[in-house]
Formats: C-alpha cells, sequence, structure tokens
C-alpha cells in the first residue's frame, strides 16, 4: 500500500544472458553518453540509475534532484538471470500529491458552506491527481528507457 502512495514500482525481468554478461552489458549501457539515463554499480550485483532531467535545479545538499530513480539487482538462476528494479519518482513529486489531497479535502470539509472555497479545494485536489500522473509518466519514462536497451522480458 506504501509503495503504490510513494508511486513505487517493482518489477521482475528474466534475461537469458548469464550474471556477468548481463553485468557487462548494464555497464556498457552506462558507459554511454547520448542516453537520456546515467547510472553505476554500487556493489557487485546491484545497480542505481536515474534520469538525467533535474526537477530542482539548485543544489541542495543531500537533497536528491533526479525526477526519477531506478534501483537494480541482478540475481542469478539455472536459465540465465533476473533482474529485479524499483523504480520510483524523485520523493517531492511523490509527496506532494498526498499533502495536496489531504490540504484539498480539509479545505472541503471546514468550508462545506462556502462556494468559493469548495471550488479552490476542488482545484487543490485536481493538482495532487495532476503531480500523481506527472510522478507514474517520470518513472516509467525511466523504466522504460532502460529496459530499451537491455534484451529482457517481464517474468
Amino acid at each position: 500500500m506504501i509503495n503504490k502512495t510513494l508511486n513505487t514500482k517493482t518489477i521482475q525481468y528474466s534475461s537469458g544472458l548469464t550474471e556477468a554478461l548481463l553485468k557487462q552489458k548494464i555497464e556498457g549501457i552506462f558507459k554511454q553518453s547520448n542516453l537520456t539515463f546515467v547510472g553505476k554499480f554500487t556493489s557487485q550485483n546491484t545497480f542505481e540509475a536515474y534520469d538525467k532531467w533535474t526537477y530542482i535545479k539548485w543544489y541542495v545538499p543531500n537533497f536528491k534532484r533526479k525526477t526519477a530513480y531506478l534501483n537494480g539487482e541482478i540475481l542469478a538462476s539455472e536459465k540465465g538471470s533476473f533482474i529485479d528494479l524499483k523504480s520510483k519518482p524523485n520523493p517531492v513529486i511523490a509527496i506532494f500529491p498526498i499533502l495536496t489531497l489531504l490540504i484539498g479535502l480539509i479545505t472541503i470539509v471546514v468550508a462545506a458552506s462556502n462556494n468559493t472555497s469548495l471550488v479552490f479545494g476542488g482545484i487543490i485536489i485536481a493538482v495532487g491527481i495532476l503531480f500523481y500522473l506527472f510522478g507514474m509518466f517520470l518513472r516509467n519514462r525511466l523504466q522504460n528507457n532502460f529496459k530499451k536497451h537491455l534484451d529482457i522480458e517481464k517474468v
């Protein structure tokens, strides 16, 4: 429930390549500079990738600025290998819809007799829904761009 609310998606893909060959292929993809994402291996079989688009232009220490993030782990099996992918939008894009929905609902409940406040609350809720959909778009964009460069199938 929390993953759905925060717009996080976990998918497992299978590949006919061995674990070492799949890792080499992913490293080769990360070395390309003409892609819409960049990435690196964080340990032996885990990697992270993020979109080149930035959500926040200015530098803030310890604050995620990219629009979407993807974490993956390569797992070996007898038929080839698997990749567990977890993709999510920027935390601000994931939390903002929740806050705007709550503020919109509170505005509507508090101002049940005032038509102007009802319209304002409805607009706030609509903005929250649009931000949730925007987060889904950014998450899926990164995930699909990553998947496009590998020969993998959804399990």
